[in-house]
């Protein structure tokens, strides 16, 4: 079959990461994906389309914002463009599927690309299908609503589209070789993703200031993203005033995993309501137990006691002892860092997502 995928790609995130996962186990089995990349983008998407060999192409198709006119404006701006790019494309591509992460996307280039139409949520549903007439009016224009997890499925089935078009189709990450495990003494922990308040950056600080005071000296914490905007300034004076400045290290953006992950014996996930958390199968591959808040999508990646611990969400003290536990006892955090990776190999591979995939667009 031929898919066109919409990938965003104005930059590296954990959706596009995940959909070229996808495009790549689809070309792998013999399928004919292509990617529409934005148009405003910083390189790092497309260079790794090009790496794949995915056919791609950068199309300055955007979306309305309410809070954002100057975004909006160059939406409209660029439309006619857009729209002339895209019928050259499907002329060309002729695709059995459209994919695309949001509905505005799908909605603009409905017209054009005549074609069956999955949304596949990375995310919550967006607020044109939760309510009323516009959730009614967006499920006539799609033939499935893919949902990288139960959590995400359970959203939707809060709108008004129809249930029936719902699969659960689980984002699937790349199978490292097998590492040995390192007894590594400062035990290095690990909070990965955007620097955001969503996130509990600060949970896990004041977390991380409980464990200084049981285990002095025990552990290091390395926060993985960029250093950029006000909350990441609001943790900078949380660290130093819980006086955690000698075990914080700020590593900006990482895109190697294996340098990543090879640099961390724990990952901590105190995120709430996240979608599905792409760095918790990442670090599991690696063989990594994760410790993640009992919220979102992490109860589905993690079993808790056998591949990782869970805790209450928001919960700075159930952190505390969860990390306390993994920190002090080598022989729990290889137990359960080996049944992580045994438990992503049979779970959330690529070969994995793409079945799930392909059994969803072949109804």
């Amino acid at each position: 079959m031929r898919f066109l995928f919409f990938t965003g790609g104005w930059t590296r995130g954990g959706m596009e990461t995940a959909f070229l996962s996808l495009m790549k186990g689809l070309a792998a089995r013999g399928h004919q994906p292509t990617a529409i990349v934005s148009g405003w983008n910083d390189g790092e998407v497309p260079r790794q389309l090009d790496e794949a060999g995915i056919p791609h192409h950068e199309v300055p198709l955007g979306r309305f914002y309410i809070r954002k006119p100057l975004f909006t404006w160059h939406t409209v701006r660029h439309m006619p463009a857009a729209r002339r790019q895209l019928r050259a494309i499907a002329a060309d591509v002729r695709p059995d599927w459209v994919i695309s992460p949001d509905v505005q996307t799908l909605l603009l280039s409905a017209s054009i690309l005549r074609t069956r139409r999955a949304l596949f949520l990375q995310s919550g549903p967006e607020r044109l299908m939760r309510h009323g007439l516009a959730g009614r009016f967006v499920d006539r224009h799609l033939d499935r609503v893919l949902c990288c997890s139960r959590f995400i499925a359970d959203c939707a089935r809060l709108t008004p589209v129809d249930a029936q078009k719902l699969a659960i189709v689980p984002n699937g990450v790349p199978l490292p070789a097998e590492r040995p495990f390192v007894d590594r003494q400062p035990v290095r922990l690990g909070i990965v993703g955007r620097i955001v308040e969503q996130k509990q950056h600060g949970i896990l600080l004041a977390a991380c200031a409980l464990l200084q005071r049981r285990l002095p000296g025990a552990f290091r914490l390395d926060i993985v993203g960029t250093q950029e905007g006000a909350f990441a300034a609001e943790l900078d004076s949380r660290i130093a005033a819980l006086g955690l400045g000698e075990i914080v290290r700020w590593t900006g953006f990482l895109a190697d995993r294996d340098r990543l992950y090879g640099d961390l014996d724990i990952l901590v996930a105190p995120a709430i309501d996240e979608p599905f958390g792409l760095t918790v199968p990442e670090a599991g591959s690696y063989g990594l137990p994760v410790v993640a808040a009992r919220s979102g999508a992490f109860p589905e990646l993690i079993e808790d006691e056998r591949t990782g611990l869970l805790f209450e969400p928001g919960d700075a003290s159930g952190l505390a002892h969860a990390l306390e536990r993994l920190v002090g006892d080598t022989a729990l955090r290889r137990r359960l860092g080996e049944a992580a990776r045994a438990h992503v190999g049979a779970r959330f591979t690529i070969e994995e997502m793409t079945e799930r995939f392909l059994l969803a667009t072949s109804s």
